[in-house]
């Protein structure tokens, strides 16, 4: 514990003599603000305005002027604190309970001040970015507008993707005094130290409800020696009846994948990044019946957290793709399935040995789903077969393959663009020459943005595969009474915990059908 400890302060210039706000990174928002600005608003005690610059979206942020007065009035606490030994009081190593325990401290030493609620607790979190010296990152980090934003170089400005505006240029270049805090954070908070040979690391920070995926990359795999992506995965759960509200999918694709999923079939959803992978997956997790045991293997948490649900989930947390120190996916794969799942959760495949992990989940007789980077079938079995050396005949254990599609201007709309199923060689529709299996299209995305169906449930090899467990008459019967339960549910809006009763008892409702 100790030693990670003083990983955080050892670059700490903990005695600053007569610190005023010129003194404080944030500080440096106030410069350059002589352009009109198109929009502005404000997130708590910042002011975003938005901008052209060169052409170009200019995203630029400034303090208010009750901010800057207000931190000129606290100062001083700021060094009452960093020279207290109660900053190094702390015991859970997590960007969390770091930010919790620092601002907690600046909070009990505002009180003095008479300032309102609001304003002590606010002060209290830009104070706790400003010891981590980060506080530049803290609106983009609340700013529920801002859904990524990337550094190429320690040189160059941070810029954004805005759910308005598209990609914006920030007034934020780094020092590298933060350039080099952040580092430190990111080796601290994801436990593993960057240096020539571990030259990436990605880790989650938790802050303000809402989990932030951070990627950093320094040399020798950046030429430019540090390179950041600050992903958002926001709080926000989107349920199916929201997504089929969305026009993301339609409740007959959603009926069509709970069946099967419900059966023990495997669902892998593919697509090119940041095309709503995740947010289908656990949208399909949330609606499968509580009662099954699902494990979760991941190198970052993005599945839902349904324990207080009386859902039974057991996660298991594993070393980034290009770390091979410890936790390797394939190894605890191999340990789950001593664990009895039901289902298994991998979520995303990203390499060769992560690969490994899913199809030998697969070929051991666990089913589940997992999402993998790819803009097609096609690209995704040359990547398994060419580049991660999985042989052909595993992928006929994949079952359903769910393709998503987005547009590329902003707003981004976000679609499942077709449905697929693995077939054996002999059934003859669009054949992959050499490979032993082939494809077939159950439902499509038409160009008119509706959803076609085009095979029948009960003429899909998936669900003739079932056939050889179950009695044809059963499964009919089984999805019929499935669509009369389901489809109420799908169709309305409701609340977050009103919909996780409704789907828990639709599942006891099927259970007595039969």
């Amino acid at each position: 514990m100790m030693i990670v400890k003083k990983l955080f302060f050892k670059n700490n210039n903990i005695a600053i003599e007569n610190r005023s706000l010129k003194h404080f990174f944030i500080e440096l928002f106030d410069e350059d603000n002589e352009q009109p600005y198109i929009e502005n608003y404000v997130i708590e005690y910042f002011e975003i305005l938005l901008k052209k610059f060169n052409g170009r979206n200019l995203y630029h942020i400034k303090c208010s002027k009750k901010l800057s007065t207000l931190m000129e009035k606290t100062c001083s606490v700021f060094d009452e604190i960093t020279e207290s030994p109660k900053v190094l009081d702390f015991e859970e190593i997590s960007f969390k309970s770091f930010i919790e325990h620092l601002s907690k401290l600046f909070y009990s030493s505002i009180k003095a001040f008479k300032l309102g609620e609001e304003e002590r607790q606010f002060l209290s979190i830009v104070y706790a970015f400003e010891f981590m010296k980060i506080s530049r990152l803290l609106p983009l980090l609340i700013d529920e507008h801002v859904q990524e934003f990337y550094l190429d170089s320690p040189y160059t400005r941070i810029y954004l993707d805005h759910d308005r505006w598209g990609r914006c240029l920030t007034n934020i270049i780094l020092t590298e005094e933060e350039l080099q805090a952040i580092k430190t954070h990111v080796q601290t908070f994801s436990g593993y130290s960057l240096d020539y040979l571990t030259s990436s690391v990605k880790t989650e920070w938790n802050f303000n409800k809402t989990t932030y995926r951070i990627s950093l990359d320094i040399h020798p795999l950046s030429p430019t020696g540090f390179n950041l992506d600050v992903r958002k995965i926001f709080p926000q759960t989107y349920t199916l009846p929201q997504l089929i509200q969305f026009k993301m999918l339609s409740k007959e694709i959603a009926l069509f994948l709970l069946f099967f999923l419900n059966f023990g079939r495997n669902v892998t959803i593919i697509g090119e990044t940041n095309s709503g992978k995740t947010t289908l997956l656990n949208a399909l997790d949330l609606f499968l019946s509580p009662e099954k045991r699902r494990i979760y293997v991941e190198d970052v948490q993005e599945s839902l957290n349904l324990l207080k649900y009386n859902y039974h989930q057991a996660k298991y947390r594993v070393s980034p793709y290009d770390v091979s120190s410890r936790g390797k996916k394939s190894v605890e794969v191999t340990k789950i399935l001593h664990r009895s799942p039901n289902i298994i959760i991998l979520g995303e495949i990203q390499s060769e040995e992560h690969s490994r992990a899913l199809f030998n989940s697969l070929s051991s007789g666990i089913r589940g789903m997992q999402t993998f980077h790819a803009t097609s079938p096609y690209q995704a079995f040359r990547r398994w077969i060419f580049s991660h050396k999985i042989d052909p005949v595993s992928l006929l254990e994949l079952d359903i393959i769910v393709c998503m599609g987005k547009t590329h201007e902003f707003p981004v709309k976000r679609f499942v663009s077709s449905v697929y199923e693995i077939l054996p060689e002999e059934e003859q529709y669009t054949s992959l020459e050499k490979i032993g299996f082939s494809l077939n299209e159950v439902f499509t995305r038409n160009v008119s943005e509706d959803f076609v169906n085009l095979v029948p449930l009960e003429d899909t090899h998936t669900f003739k595969k079932l056939m050889t467990i179950y009695s044809e008459n059963y499964l009919k019967r089984a999805y019929e009474k499935m669509c009369k339960i389901f489809e109420p549910i799908l169709e309305k809006s409701t609340c977050f915990e009103n919909l996780v009763k409704d789907i828990s008892n639709a599942w006891v409702a099927l259970k007595d059908a039969f």
